[in-house]
């Protein structure tokens, strides 16, 4: 029963995590500008595997060590998340290019760090939910 209790809260942790790297968190810093995730370009694709695999852990958590393949499934999704988010994250200085070159240098925020734990914690709940056999 203790398992399952820190199973939920590994997948619930990755949810909030998730949510928080999306909303809450700046991806990168100009100054004092925050940027935020909707700035950089292919920031759907990453909210998009986000989604999925935060999607199929809870799937996988709610009926534990019954389903073969969601492990299979949530394992590239998780890391196609990792892959979208260090992609994003590795265009934090191409944000602000244009006609105007900002004066200060920029900084990667912590909103891409967060997003790859995030998508970690969902890919151990789905792992150790492989393992576990009763809810």
């Amino acid at each position: 029963m203790k398992s399952v209790v820190v199973l939920r809260a590994v997948a619930v942790s990755g949810v909030v995590a998730t949510v928080v790297a999306i909303f809450g968190l700046p991806w990168a810093w100009y100054g004092d500008r925050a940027v935020r995730l909707t700035e950089f370009p292919g920031w759907a694709w990453y909210v998009g595997a986000a989604v999925l695999l935060n999607v199929v852990t809870g799937w996988a958590v709610v009926q534990p060590g019954r389903r073969g393949w969601l492990p299979l499934v949530a394992g590239g999704l998780g890391v196609g998340t990792i892959v979208a988010a260090v992609v994003v994250m590795a265009n934090y200085a191409d944000v602000l290019r244009g006609p105007v070159v900002p004066a200060v240098r920029p900084a990667l925020g912590p909103g891409g760090p967060v997003a790859v734990l995030a998508a970690l914690a969902s890919l151990t709940a789905v792992i150790a939910s492989r393992f576990s056999r009763s809810s």
